[in-house]
């Protein structure tokens, strides 16, 4: 039977690897969120919060050190940041983005689970991601791969939602449902891993834009220095189908300080509520990481 929801997001993901919103946000709401964000980094790039990406270092998990060069900051409802997450959580349990999730998805927001909420800046040197897919490692043989992409890809998703210029994000359309080619089976396993990929697009967004991608998308990023970048970066994830995403959730370290979390509203109360069902099965058990550099 078809769905009685809506499938807009949900159909262009499965075209083309995602779906780009422009104008997502309204201008307060950039405002707002843009002024909260500059609070956490200026607290990060100071040593105050360790829970940063350290340039140099793609996946987790990354140095507990105080570089000011970082170009992510994890956490962005982690308790040890106090009221300066406050904002954060109206912008990840809003009803708007929830919508999209659930179109996405393909379930009601009963349905969703809290995963990640993180944010991407620039680094203070230029510094590049590696071609990648979130979850199936570079060396995985064709049969692995086509066998892996079929396993639940919608079982969660993930977005970035611009709150300045970026143009940092580069994409594959339609490699997330697809073996990769043979040149992109070189260019994703050879010592560069950066290397220019026929077809490849890089997803501009304007500040208040939004894309949601299917974490299977051959992907990489391209950080400047140079270019201010304040990005919100996160993930939601199916209920249903929460064991096929713990290890790339939990992998962060969110069940560490999950405990001690407290929403500030009931969306986030809802959504907290089947993250702490998903880290408690897994509670006793090394999951280890998705993939490694």
């Amino acid at each position: 039977m078809p769905s009685a929801l809506p499938h807009k997001y949900h159909d262009e993901i499965e075209a083309q690897g995602f779906t780009v919103i422009r104008e997502f946000l309204t201008p307060d709401e950039i405002a707002k969120y843009r002024a909260a964000a500059e609070v956490v980094i200026q607290y990060a790039r100071e040593g105050n919060y360790p829970y940063v990406r350290t340039r140099g270092k793609q996946f987790p998990p990354w140095p507990k050190n105080f570089s000011p060069d970082i170009w992510g900051v994890s956490g962005l409802l982690h308790p040890d940041l106090g009221e300066k997450s406050t904002p954060f959580h109206e912008c990840y349990a809003s009803e708007k983005m929830l919508a999209v999730v659930g179109d996405i998805l393909q379930v009601g927001k009963e349905g969703l689970s809290m995963e990640l909420f993180n944010m991407l800046i620039n680094p203070l040197t230029d510094f590049g991601l590696d071609w990648h897919r979130d979850t199936i490692k570079p060396e995985a043989s064709e049969q692995e791969e086509a066998q892996q992409l079929l396993e639940e890809p919608y079982a969660g998703t993930q977005f970035n939602l611009a709150l300045t210029d970026d143009k940092c994000l580069i994409v594959i359309p339609g490699s997330h449902k697809r073996v990769r080619t043979s040149e992109e089976r070189e260019k994703t396993s050879n010592d560069n891993k950066k290397e220019f990929i026929t077809n490849q697009l890089i997803v501009e967004l304007n500040p208040g834009d939004l894309v949601f991608y299917n974490n299977n998308i051959l992907h990489r990023a391209e950080y400047s220095c140079k270019s201010t970048r304040v990005t919100l970066h996160g993930s939601y994830g199916h209920v249903d189908h929460g064991r096929s995403r713990a290890k790339g959730i939990l992998q962060h370290g969110v069940a560490e300080w999950l405990p001690r979390f407290e929403p500030k509203e009931g969306n986030m109360a809802m959504l907290k509520e089947k993250l702490v069902k998903l880290a408690k099965e897994f509670e006793s058990v090394d999951l280890g990481y998705a993939l490694e550099g």
